[in-house]
């Protein structure tokens, strides 16, 4: 049990990783669809990811110790294709992790260094991506009960500061219709969505219900994406937003905290890259752990260069992904996060689906059985 998680540190875990998703794609996806509106598509969020995590929570609900989502839906689907389907959600980590490596790389040579390679920035993240994957998870996610606090205080810090350059007419009266803030919802829920992907995980963590550990960081995450939204807006309004790759950063350029520390964006790039260090980590994990399930079977260990191939996959992935910045962008918002929302909300819910047939068609012939 000692190396086991505990509910609170995979919900530490999961809010921390998801941060860096949530600042590369929102509000700019958002702001395509909802105008100045957005910041209330982004209230109207918070619920829908409670239920999200209730899912993810109640997808768990049968497991026996040690067994993690995708024991669940071998389990629930039978060992062929519950196989396949832990398969395809690995190979899907493995592209995310690539993905999320090529956008912390650009980031920096947009933001900070625009004379450097993104090559260097990624293989060094993903060497640190390595050392996250070969260690244990509960390494990992100590990490993160460091991290996340000081990425709240460090974003906390941020929206005071950047109150004074707010243009509140920007953001009320509403233009935007009700269908339009129901549109700008969609990207949200769709980024948020890769935070149900932890419960593959699950079998790491100590017994009892993980409810908390889901609801409570993708409702908190959707409360920060709605403020991220209101602040770029505010600042530069929507059709700028839309079109900016770092709104965010580019508001806190202009940030200085009492003319004692000067510009604040280092310091949140640097947040940044620890809450990307954080969410390759768990990617690395998720990938070990489903493609080991897809290829060894339930309760195999990992092979000895499992996390070797997969964080070579995904720098491979990285390197080919995208040709420019423009192009990573549209990957991001057409590509990545539709699919991680196709993959939680039609997928998983399709399996479990197909779950409660087989048993309810194995429950009748079981009593047929019985009966004289």
């Amino acid at each position: 049990m000692a190396d086991r998680l505990s509910s609170r540190q995979l919900g530490l875990l999961l809010w921390a990783g998801m941060v860096s998703p949530l600042i590369l794609q929102i509000p700019a996806s958002m702001t395509d669809a909802a105008g100045n509106g957005v910041w209330l598509s982004g209230l109207l969020c918070i619920p829908a990811a409670g239920l999200l995590g209730l899912f993810a929570a109640d997808s768990l609900r049968a497991r026996a110790p040690g067994e993690g989502l995708g024991e669940v839906l071998c389990r629930d689907l039978g060992p062929g294709p519950g196989r396949i389907a832990a398969g395809l959600f690995g190979l899907w980590f493995v592209f995310y992790a690539g993905f999320v490596l090529r956008a912390g790389a650009d980031r920096f040579v947009s933001a900070m260094y625009p004379d450097s390679r993104d090559w260097a920035f990624m293989a060094v993240s993903a060497l640190l991506a390595l050392m996250a994957g070969v260690g244990r998870l509960k390494v990992l996610a100590r990490c993160a009960q460091i991290i996340a606090p000081v990425l709240g205080g460090v974003f906390a810090l941020a929206f005071l500061f950047c109150l004074p350059a707010l243009d509140r007419q920007a953001l009320w009266p509403v233009t935007a219709d009700v269908r339009a803030v129901g549109r700008g919802c969609v990207p949200m829920l769709c980024t948020l969505s890769a935070g149900v992907f932890p419960a593959f995980l699950a079998g790491e963590t100590e017994p009892g219900a993980l409810r908390a550990s889901f609801v409570l960081p993708l409702m908190t995450l959707s409360g920060l994406g709605a403020a991220l939204c209101a602040a770029a807006v505010g600042a530069f309004g929507p059709e700028l937003t839309g079109q900016m790759q770092y709104p965010f950063f580019v508001l806190l350029r202009g940030v200085r905290i009492f003319d004692l520390l000067g510009r604040v964006e280092a310091l949140i790039v640097v947040q940044w890259a620890a809450a990307d260090f954080l969410l390759l980590g768990t990617l690395v994990h998720l990938a070990v752990h489903c493609l080991s399930l897809a290829l060894r079977g339930r309760g195999k260990a990992p092979g000895p260069y499992t996390a070797g191939l997969c964080v070579l996959g995904a720098f491979l992935c990285g390197r080919l992904c995208a040709g420019s910045s423009f192009a990573l962008r549209e990957l991001g918002m057409r590509v990545v996060s539709p699919v991680s929302g196709a993959l939680t909300l039609i997928l998983l819910p399709l399996c479990r689906a197909i779950g409660c047939l087989r048993r309810k068609t194995a429950g009748k012939r079981g009593d047929g059985a019985r009966s004289p």
